[in-house]
């Protein structure tokens, strides 16, 4: 029986932007049941990286496989049919829906999760509760929540959508200690399930909490895989500060 160890893998993703290049020939591999995050300065290419892996961003050259099969369409909606669900930086929401149509947010439909209302309400009342100890109201417009509010729910539909591997984008920017070590727990116990994470931070202590491997990332180049021991403060600024040598 042939048995794949890797869920994702990239070879020589490429992908410019008018003259700047944003990634270089990156090759990087995600395995099930580990946390893997994604370093680098501004302009590194860590977002163009996580970008292309979820589907927003197609490369210029090389390729992306899921369970060793290539990946031919660069969509959200293609990737998030693969497994791969992507929770950008920036808070997406629809403000004049309510929590609940943004949580489950284009998956409501009979290929996704078509159900009543009642159940409806039952799956994301639990995924919240996993996520925040904050009661948020489901029926109220998700626009007139404060950021952090907005950051939970859109954290939730990325979970929401039973993905595979869930890339998390600078997610803890908007977050309280309470609702990232909640986060955090819940990010643990999905990987601990089988599913991997892609987690783009510059906060160190979150790196170091967090982190089975570091991809380093520097001028578009991927320069290091670190994992166990080698990821620690002293080690991921050395590699940060001397990318460019290893390019």
């Amino acid at each position: 029986m042939n048995v794949v160890s890797e869920f994702l893998t990239t070879d020589g993703l490429s992908k410019s932007f008018g003259e700047t290049h944003a990634l270089r020939d990156v090759s990087i591999e995600i395995s099930p049941g580990r946390i893997y995050t994604v370093l680098g300065e501004n302009g590194s290419g860590k977002s163009t990286l996580v970008k292309t892996i979820g589907g927003i961003v197609a490369p210029d050259s090389g390729n992306l496989f899921i369970n060793e099969k290539k990946v031919t369409s660069f969509r959200p909606g293609a990737m998030l049919d693969q497994g791969v669900a992507i929770v950008l930086q920036e808070v997406l929401i629809v403000p004049n829906r309510s929590v609940l149509d943004n949580v489950l947010l284009g998956q409501d439909s009979l290929t996704r999760f078509h159900a009543n209302e009642t159940t409806k309400k039952a799956k994301v009342e639990k995924l919240l509760g996993r996520l925040t100890t904050r009661v948020l109201d489901l029926d109220a417009m998700a626009g007139d929540l404060p950021l952090h509010e907005q950051q939970i729910v859109v954290i939730a539909r990325g979970f929401a959508r039973d993905p595979q591997l869930l890339i998390l984008d600078e997610a803890t920017a908007a977050l309280d200690l309470a609702d990232r070590d909640r986060l955090f727990a819940t990010i643990k116990k999905f990987c601990a399930e089988g599913g991997s994470v892609i987690f783009v931070s510059h906060r160190m202590p979150e790196i170091m909490e967090l982190s089975d491997v570091v991809y380093i990332m520097h001028n578009g180049f991927n320069t290091a895989r670190l994992s166990g021991a080698d990821i620690n403060p002293q080690n991921l600024l050395e590699h940060l500060t001397q990318g460019v040598a290893h390019a």
